[in-house]
């Protein structure tokens, strides 16, 4: 194949075989300059294009609702996975416990003033509603588990 390549561009005689494939690969070379063509018409080159921000494009599933219910599921079972391993964690030093309790205090209060200081109910608000829920949950069933 590479020397028939070779002898289109040199410009050789071929014999009646080769003749076969150098019209083969001279059509094949046109088509794919007219679909190249084609294809900058249609469509702008990527590097043209203006480029959107990042916080149009994070969450591109914003309007459906299996999206957002298994994100927002995601985030409630990773702050209760948070919350069991701090206080897995920390509560092997004992000194630690009323530290870790004002941090994770700290936290949910954070994530309370963002969720309800906004007015507009975007994903990231909500996402981190439910990881505040999630950790207050793995708190609850933390202690359910120290006292029992």
């Amino acid at each position: 194949f590479f020397m028939i390549v070779l002898q289109i561009i040199q410009g050789k005689k071929f014999s009646k075989r080769s003749l076969f494939w150098r019209k083969k690969i001279k059509i094949a070379a046109l088509n794919f300059a007219n679909f190249q063509k084609k294809l900058l018409k249609e469509n702008k080159p990527i590097f043209l294009e203006k480029k959107r921000p990042l916080s149009k494009n994070w969450f591109i599933f914003e309007n459906n609702w299996i999206w957002e219910l298994s994100l927002g599921v995601f985030f409630l079972f990773f702050g209760f996975f948070a919350a069991t391993s701090a206080i897995t964690i920390i509560g092997s030093v004992a000194d630690w416990d009323p530290l870790a309790a004002a941090v994770l205090l700290c936290w949910i209060e954070l994530f309370t003033k963002l969720f309800y200081s906004s007015e507009k109910f975007s994903n990231i608000p909500k996402l981190l509603n439910s990881f505040k829920i999630g950790i207050i949950l793995g708190m609850f069933v933390d202690a359910f588990k120290l006292t029992g």
